[in-house]
């Protein structure tokens, strides 16, 4: 091969082959590549036999013989084999065998495998401290508990002394000493405690054993009490209620239930109850199985209600009018009746088979406590149902269901409390799923789902995910703010993990997504790196601050601001520009073909050539060949608008492509119209005009006249 000693400057780069060597005329290298992005661009594998020197290097894979490095910088570094020496306070973080490592803490720990399958560290002696220089427990964090400084110390015993709050969703065990604050969740085991035990309320649901004497200011018991030994009451003994004693009680000579009948029974003698007021109430009905005897006329206190008695017929009732409120029993006809206002009323009957009434009347009967109601069929409730729980294996509620602190709620469900409200649906060994949609069943069409622990046909759910599902083909919308309240700040935010930072921001107002920032100033704000595998349409600018590298291929619409490193190089084909601004010189060597050029303004559609953009220095040729100068306008039948101009012209032809003469007007126009029209002023306007020079013509309005000025006064051209 042949010596050529001679220098070669290529101004505009140098390219060996397709993509062996290539130097760009801005002094970029690329070998392998004739898109080089650095100084050294090489797409493939090097091999350097010599002294490589670098002041920075970014290397994906580093294959090195021998690496004998004065300083490594980096985020990591991971050394397979070898020595690692570690010199300074710096911190190196190290993952693998450590066995030959130097410098470490020779401390008590130790590995252990107890055949379990796995290796664990233990300390052979001593304490361990975290948070502290001077653990004085077998594992400490922070400070001394025993000398009165706050921290936790664990002994090797199991002993824990902590003075601060412990947090516990089970606590087994005994527990010894004080306990201040609230006990939620069950306690399975005894509280045993020798000094007084004050509680401010204690609700007991089960079994209650007091053994010793117990103390007890007031005692509430809204359910059955079991005594099974004596009562002692040093004072009165106040029953509110009820007092059901079930082995009978012993009052002097009266029993009471002895015989296990509820009767009230003398040991000797007959039974007298007299009052010391001389009247004996009973507040409840009077059943006598046996005769009755009493002297005179049964009545109430104001004389006007007698005891009910049993009639054979209606006819057989007494005045209503005379005995207002008295109830009756009528035979003939099976019901009972009470008077008022001067008339008997049929009270509701029940009959032998609990039917109440004919079965087809209905009754109000108002606000009723019940203890316990058992229903089992259907019940049809058409007003508020007020209850402190509700427990039914199957409910329906036909309008509207309030829960809380309201009796008439406005949405069909409705909880509402002046605190915290919730509601929850727990599904312990499945699924827990809430279904919203317009069909009854489960066929899943026209319904959608909020469900947590995962389902078939879902291969990113699991039992620890959330899901969001709309069974149908409609849209999944979100919206913020859907009341159109004014002054509107939320976003939808994007975390992983409560407290996290934002990973992700759709603002509120405006529509901008923000991704790694929580302020987007655009519609797509991101901060970072992008990457895009597919198409990427942009329906406006694309504005770039960096570099764009790469070939450009497809339709380019837009501004494109910049340099232009390299050749815009089109062979075949025609380049449409919207716009072309050229700051320095442009040369053609052809022609240029456009549909519009504007020069020092924008174009319209109406206008293909505009020059100059005020109307005062504009010139422009429309699509129908009207020509305008120092106008914007089209005038009607006027080809050319130049009504704003002074025109200075050496000969003038209208209507002739030959002038005959400096103005030839012989052929203007056509046969019918060639007649020409001198200014039209009136005798006023005349008057008032400046800078009149001999020769002017004029045709004066006022009388018709055409007249031709001669220097000094006006001459009319005819009589």
């Amino acid at each position: 091969m042949a010596n050529i000693k001679k220098n070669f400057n290529f101004r505009n780069g140098v390219q060996v082959d397709d993509d062996n060597l290539l130097v760009t005329d801005t002094g970029l290298v690329g070998i392998g590549t004739t898109i080089p992005v650095e100084a050294l661009d090489i797409r493939g594998n090097v091999v350097v036999t010599g002294f490589t020197s670098s002041s920075t290097a970014q290397i994906g894979i580093l294959t090195v013989t021998k690496f004998e490095p004065t300083q490594i910088v980096g985020a990591g570094l991971s050394v397979f084999s070898g020595i690692v020496t570690a010199v300074g306070s710096g911190i190196l973080t190290y993952f693998g065998d450590a066995r030959n490592l130097q410098g470490m803490p020779t401390s008590q720990w130790e590995d252990k495998d107890v055949g379990l399958g796995f290796t664990s560290i233990y300390n052979t002696g001593g304490n361990v401290g975290v948070g502290t220089e001077d653990p004085r427990s077998t594992f400490q964090v922070g400070n001394n508990v025993d000398a009165g400084e706050k921290g936790v110390g664990i002994s090797s015993v199991g002993n824990i002394n902590m003075t601060g709050i412990l947090t516990a969703t089970t606590l087994i065990g005994n527990l010894t000493g004080d306990v201040t604050g609230r006990i939620t969740g069950d306690l399975v085991g005894d509280i045993n405690s020798s000094g007084i035990s004050t509680f401010v309320a204690l609700d007991v649901n089960g079994d209650s054993d007091f053994d010793g004497h117990t103390h007890i200011d007031n005692m509430s018991v809204s359910g059955v009490s079991t005594f099974a030994s004596n009562i002692v009451a040093q004072g009165n003994l106040d029953v509110t209620g009820e007092l059901d004693v079930d082995g009978g009680a012993s009052i002097d000579n009266v029993q009471i239930g002895i015989t296990n009948d509820n009767e009230i029974d003398t040991s000797t003698g007959n039974l007298t109850i007299d009052s010391a007021g001389g009247q004996v109430i009973i507040d409840d009905d009077l059943s006598v199985t046996g005769v009755s005897t009493f002297s005179d006329v049964i009545e109430a206190p104001s004389g006007m209600n007698k005891v009910p008695s049993l009639y054979m017929n209606q006819s057989n009732l007494p005045n209503a009018g005379d005995y207002h409120g008295l109830f009756a029993h009528v035979h003939g006809t099976g019901r009972g009746y009470f008077s008022h206002a001067m008339g008997w009323y049929e009270l509701v009957n029940k009959d032998l088979f609990g039917v109440v009434g004919t079965g087809t009347e209905r009754y109000n009967i108002g606000v009723t406590s019940i203890s316990n109601l058992i229903v089992s069929g259907t019940a049809t409730f058409n007003g508020n149902i007020a209850a402190s729980s509700i427990d039914v294996p199957n409910a329906t509620v036909t309008t509207k269901l309030g829960v809380g602190l309201t009796n008439t709620p406005a949405s069909d469900i409705q909880v509402t409390k002046s605190g915290n409200a919730d509601i929850q649906i727990c599904g312990t060994g499945g699924i827990a799923a809430l279904n919203v949609g317009r069909e009854v069943g489960t066929s899943k069409t026209h319904t959608s789902q909020i469900r947590f622990g995962g389902g078939a046909g879902a291969p990113y759910s699991s039992g620890e995910s959330l899901d969001i599902i709309n069974y149908d083909v409609g849209n999944f919308n979100y919206h913020l703010g859907a009341g159109n309240v004014p002054g509107l700040k939320g976003d939808f935010v994007w975390h992983k993990g409560l407290n996290s930072a934002r990973l992700m921001t759709l603002t509120g107002i405006g529509g901008s997504l923000g991704i790694g920032i929580t302020t987007p100033s655009t519609n797509l704000h991101v901060i970072g790196a992008a990457t895009v595998s597919g198409d990427v349409n942009v329906g406006n600018n694309l504005v770039v601050a960096g570099a764009l590298l790469g070939n450009v291929e497809g339709t380019l619409t837009g501004n494109v601001q910049g340099t232009l490193a390299g050749n815009s190089n089109t062979t075949v084909g025609i380049s449409t520009l919207n716009n072309l601004s050229v700051a320095g010189v442009a040369t053609f060597t052809t022609g240029i073909e456009s549909e519009a050029v504007g020069i020092g303004t924008t174009v319209t559609d109406n206008a293909p050539l505009r020059v100059n953009p005020d109307n005062e220095d504009r010139f422009f040729v429309g699509t129908n060949g009207f020509i305008g100068i120092k106008t914007s306008s089209e005038l009607e039948n006027v080809v050319i608008n130049a009504s704003q101009v002074n025109a200075s012209i050496g000969q003038v032809a209208v209507g002739a492509t030959v002038l005959k003469s400096s103005v030839d007007f012989a052929d203007a126009g056509t046969v019918t119209t060639r007649f020409m029209l001198p200014p039209k002023i009136t005798g006023t306007q005349r008057n008032n005009l400046t800078g009149v020079i001999a020769g002017a013509m004029i045709y004066n309005t006022s009388n018709n006249r055409l007249q031709v000025f001669n220097g000094t006064v006006w001459k009319d051209c005819f009589t």
